[in-house]
């Protein structure tokens, strides 16, 4: 089972702040962390801040040990010091390595041989032909030696920029199941909610405009939902929304 979240591309609409725009973004990076979300997908709404909005989102879930690797000197990440560190299981403290531990890496060739930067003070031999950014498995502490290998937990997210409107960018991701969240939605605690299997979709409006609003084309959601069926205030920014959203449905998760 995974979760998808999708979000606007003019979901920083309302704010021209750039503290306060990655900050927003930093909510949406920390809420699909603390509930496993493992695809956020931008979909275009007529916003410009898609890229920025992918940036910073890239950048939090990245190890910070492999960000100098991976991320250039950008403009989008000049008040990247606000947001507070993810802190997911693939974020990995320095320590002492230990045979069978799985560690993020940078894998790159120097001569006849393959190197991965995996977090800590030496960098360690591949055994095997990868570059870039891949996951592995030491083998070997002295000497340090990794294989490619799978994690068997939540190991961040994956960010998509889609650029397609909702509709198009929903089908292109092949759901299972389709959530939208709406104030006009049926209240959640009187919804009959199907098994949260499979590939699992929550969709989330932008601060001017909801989900409903920003169809470009009629798509039949499975479930149209009031995730916060008493708020007292005029408006719920998305990133409350999100936060709100998830923590219900993480009650209902089996897994």
């Amino acid at each position: 089972m995974a979760w998808h979240v999708f979000i606007p591309d003019s979901l920083l609409e309302e704010t021209d702040d750039p503290k306060i725009r990655t900050y927003k973004v930093g909510q949406i990076a920390r809420a699909c962390a603390i509930f496993g979300v493992e695809h956020v997908w931008i979909y275009g709404a007529g916003g410009r801040d898609g890229r920025f909005i992918k940036t910073v989102l890239e950048y939090m879930e990245a190890p910070q040990y492999l960000r100098k690797r991976l991320f250039p000197l950008l403009p989008e990440l000049k008040y990247i010091g606000v947001v507070p560190p993810l802190r997911t299981p693939h974020h990995k403290l320095k320590g002492k390595p230990k045979v069978g531990e799985i560690r993020e890496g940078f894998a790159f060739r120097k001569g006849r041989k393959v190197y991965a930067d995996i977090g800590l003070d030496e960098l360690a031999v591949v055994e095997g032909d990868v570059e870039g950014r891949t996951t592995f498995r030491i083998v070997s502490v002295r000497p340090l030696r990794v294989i490619p290998a799978r994690h068997e937990e939540y190991w961040g997210y994956r960010v998509h920029l889609s650029r397609k409107p909702l509709a198009k960018t929903l089908k292109k991701a092949d759901l299972d199941l389709v959530i939208a969240t709406s104030r006009k939605g049926r209240d959640v605690r009187h919804a009959k909610i199907p098994p949260l299997n499979g590939e699992v979709g929550f969709v989330f409006g932008s601060p001017r405009r909801g989900v409903m609003e920003l169809l470009e084309e009629k798509y039949e959601f499975d479930l149209v939902l009031n995730t916060i069926p008493n708020q007292r205030t005029k408006t719920v920014r998305t990133e409350e929304a999100l936060l709100a959203t998830l923590a219900i449905f993480n009650l209902m998760r089996r897994d």
